[in-house]
C-alpha cells in the first residue's frame, strides 16, 4: 500500500553528479507481484530486540544511502519496525532529505498508522499495479505553481543577490563540536529539553510580541551558542558575523493542486542564506536582549526572501549552478522547526483496537 500511494519511495537516482545536468529521480512501475515482494523484502525490515530508539537512530544514521541489496536496484528508503519488550514498538523511516523532511515525513507516518489501524485497507495484490506512477509527486517547481512569468528578470535578479549576501567580509562565527571525530561524522545526537506549559506559553507569547516565530528564536539561540563558544572580546565584536546558510523556509503555503500534501512524499522546504553582522547587535546588553535582537534581525532576512514571489524556486535554480556541486564544510548546522507534531500526527488511532502513537 505504501509503494502504491507513495511510489516516490521506490525511485532511483540516475545521472552523473559531476555532469552538466543535476541527477534525476526515475521510477519503474511494478511489472509483477514477485517484483513487488522482492522490493518489500529490501525496503521493509523488522527488528526484535531491547528497544533503545536513540541508539538505533544514531547507528542507522551512520549508514550512507542507498542500501545495495543483492541482485536488485539500490534502495533509497527503508522502513524499520522495531519490536521491543514490554509492548514497546518503534517505526523508523530512513531516507534522503530530498524526499524526506519534517512535515512530509510526519504526514507519511500518519498515513502508515492509518493503514495499520484500518481493517478495510485493500490488500496489496488487489491494487492496479503498473498504474501507480500516476501517484508520483510533481517536481519542486511545478508543485509550487510552475515557472514564474517574470523569472528571467526578477528571479535571476534574486539569484544574483545570493552570492553577494554570502560575501560579508568579516569573520564567520563557527564552532567545531567537541564530540566530532572521524568515526562520528554523520552521527545523530539527540538532546531533549522539556519546558513546563507556563514557561512555554511565556516564551511563545514574548516571541510573537516582537514579531518573530519560534524558528527565528531557535536560530537566534544557535547564534548565541556560537557567541558563547567563541568568547569574543568587545574590541573584536564587529569583526564577526553569523551565517545560517541552511536556514529553512516552508514551501507548504506555496504548494498548488494537483499536489497532494497527504501522499506526495517529498521535501517541502527550501534553504536560504541568512547572514547577520554582529555590528547590528549590541555587545553590552543582557544576553536576553541580545537573543531578541538577533531573532529580529533573522526575521527581517527571512521576510526579505519569504515574501519574494520567486522564492520557492530559488533552491531548484541553485542546483543548476556550478558551485552547487562543490564540497560542503565538514561541520554545518541547520535549524528546522516542525511546529506542533499533533497537528500532523494524531496521538491516538482507532481500528479494531485503540492505539496510541507513543506506545
Amino acid at each position: 500500500m505504501r509503494r502504491f500511494s507513495c511510489p516516490i519511495i521506490a525511485t532511483d537516482i540516475v545521472g552523473d553528479v559531476s555532469g552538466p545536468i543535476p541527477r534525476s529521480w526515475v521510477y519503474a512501475p511494478v511489472q509483477c507481484l514477485s517484483e513487488l515482494t522482492h522490493w518489500m523484502n529490501d525496503a521493509f525490515c523488522t527488528l526484535q530486540h531491547d528497544l533503545n530508539v536513540n541508539a538505533f537512530v544514531e547507528n542507522t544514521s551512520l549508514n550512507r544511502l542507498p542500501y545495495w541489496p543483492q541482485n536488485a536496484s539500490p534502495v533509497w528508503f527503508r522502513c524499520y519496525l522495531l519490536l521491543g519488550n514490554n509492548n514497546k514498538y518503534g517505526l523508523y523511516f530512513h531516507g534522503p532529505h530530498a524526499i524526506m523532511d519534517g512535515g512530509p515525513t510526519l504526514n507519511a507516518f500518519a498515513l502508515m498508522l492509518q493503514w495499520m489501524t484500518n481493517d478495510a485497507t485493500e490488500p496489496a495484490e488487489n491494487l492496479p499495479w503498473g498504474t501507480e506512477w500516476h501517484n508520483l509527486p510533481l517536481g519542486p517547481v511545478s508543485a509550487t505553481g510552475g515557472p514564474r512569468e517574470d523569472w528571467d528578470i526578477v528571479g535571476i535578479e534574486l539569484l544574483k543577490q545570493l552570492p553577494d549576501s554570502e560575501a560579508i567580509r568579516t569573520i564567520l562565527l563557527a564552532a567545531r563540536p567537541f564530540r566530532i571525530s572521524q568515526s562520528a561524522v554523520g552521527k545523530t545526537c539527540r538532546l531533549e529539553r522539556v519546558f513546563d506549559p507556563a514557561s512555554t506559553r511565556r516564551l511563545v507569547n514574548k516571541t510573537r510580541a516582537i514579531g518573530c516565530s519560534m524558528s527565528h528564536l531557535f536560530e537566534a539561540a544557535y547564534c548565541m551558542a556560537l557567541l558563547a563558544r567563541n568568547k569574543i572580546t568587545p574590541s573584536m565584536w564587529n569583526a564577526y558575523h553569523f551565517s545560517g546558510n541552511s536556514s529553512a523556509i516552508s514551501l507548504i503555503p506555496h504548494l498548488r493542486l494537483p499536489y497532494d500534501s497527504r501522499t506526495h512524499f517529498i521535501s517541502s522546504r527550501t534553504h536560504i542564506p541568512i547572514q547577520i553582522s554582529m555590528s547590528e547587535i549590541s555587545s553590552i546588553v543582557s544576553p536576553r536582549r541580545q537573543l531578541l535582537q538577533i531573532a529580529q534581525a533573522i526575521e527581517q532576512r527571512y521576510a526579505r526572501f519569504s515574501t519574494h514571489p520567486c522564492m520557492p524556486h530559488i533552491q531548484a535554480a541553485r542546483a543548476y549552478q556550478p558551485e552547487a556541486l562543490l564540497e560542503s564544510p565538514d561541520v554545518e548546522s541547520s535549524v528546522n522547526n516542525v511546529g506542533s507534531i499533533e497537528r500532523r500526527l494524531p496521538l491516538s488511532w482507532k481500528g479494531s483496537q485503540c492505539h496510541r502513537a507513543g506506545d
